[in-house]
């Protein structure tokens, strides 16, 4: 049952047959319970997050690979249909991934009479055809910028105590968001990242100071290198107190298997550092993780779940050389 109210005035009461009230705390689940068997209505590989639907297909032939997302695609359609769902066409559009320099021209993905448009993955992050996140880190940019602009506005009427409230809610999310799936802090993608970090915390912190790091340190933030080997750290603790989920079991390989010695490095939790030839390879979580992990000191890595975070922030901010 639902009904409207607005002040003192409210609605009679009316029995809902189909959808689910707006803003209630159940609403979600129970949209996810009448959309979970959208995954059996056609041979793609559908990923859901919510409202948001990813289709994948793959074939080594355009032609086939067209036919058969435009075929399969009309049985999502039919299946929206019957459930009294409708597609977003303004938000809809596909991706090709491919080892060719150039996509064919001529690939349509159409459900109707409606094409969609060839553009970046937008799905948690924001993706190219490459697989790059530097679409991603362009937005964040953006939004970075404007709120540099607007704590240089607020600095003439407020305490460093509330900009870095407004610090805290404007610029740390954009920057600590799905942070382990984007490239490492060292890459030069994200340099214009830093640069604008440096610029909201010396806006923030005004005193003339000898070097960024002690503005850092003054205001307790840690710089970006700083704050993905924060993440990365946090990640490996929850590897090594299994509290990740059940298929990271094996995503690195403790180097207590490998060396049955007992070792000052076997008995530190630490792990194998697997020999990479690419910048990518390089770039992984699966590579950098081992390296974070090694630097961190031993009181440190066998600290409960509850103090491991703020000794590992303490440990960062006054580190030296963090730069991966």
């Amino acid at each position: 049952m639902q009904c409207t109210k607005i002040g003192a005035f409210k609605s009679s009461y009316k029995r809902i047959s189909c959808g689910v009230p707006q803003g209630s705390v159940i609403s979600p689940l129970l949209f996810l319970i009448y959309i979970n068997d959208i995954t059996k209505a056609s041979s793609f590989h559908t990923a859901l997050f919510a409202d948001d639907i990813n289709l994948h297909m793959s074939n080594s032939s355009f032609n086939v690979l067209q036919t058969t997302v435009n075929l399969e695609l009309c049985k999502i359609d039919h299946w929206l249909k019957a459930n009294k769902l409708s597609l977003d066409y303004n938000k809809t559009n596909f991706m090709l991934l491919t080892s060719r320099k150039h996509n064919p021209a001529s690939f349509k993905v159409t459900i109707n009479t409606t094409t969609f448009p060839e553009d970046n993955l937008k799905y948690l992050v924001v993706l190219d055809n490459k697989l790059s996140c530097k679409p991603h880190i362009q937005k964040v940019k953006t939004q970075l910028s404007r709120a540099c602009g607007i704590l240089s506005k607020l600095k003439h009427y407020t305490t460093p105590p509330v900009l870095k409230v407004v610090y805290n809610s404007l610029i740390h999310p954009y920057l600590n968001y799905s942070i382990l799936n984007r490239e490492r802090p060292s890459n030069a993608t994200i340099q214009p990242l830093i640069k604008l970090q440096h610029k909201a915390i010396k806006i923030i912190n005004p005193i003339n100071m000898g070097s960024l790091e002690e503005h850092f340190q003054h205001l307790n933030i840690l710089c970006l290198p700083k704050l993905y080997s924060f993440s990365v750290g946090k990640f490996i603790h929850s590897y090594h107190n299994k509290l990740l989920p059940n298929h990271f079991d094996e995503y690195f390989i403790p180097l207590s298997s490998i060396h049955y010695h007992s070792t000052r490095l076997a008995t530190s939790r630490n792990l194998f550092l697997p020999r990479v030839n690419s910048s990518s390879g390089k770039c992984s979580l699966k590579f950098i993780g081992p390296k974070v992990w090694s630097s961190i000191p031993d009181d440190i890595k066998f600290s409960t779940t509850f103090t491991f975070k703020w000794k590992l922030k303490k440990h960062l901010l006054h580190e030296k050389n963090s730069q991966l």
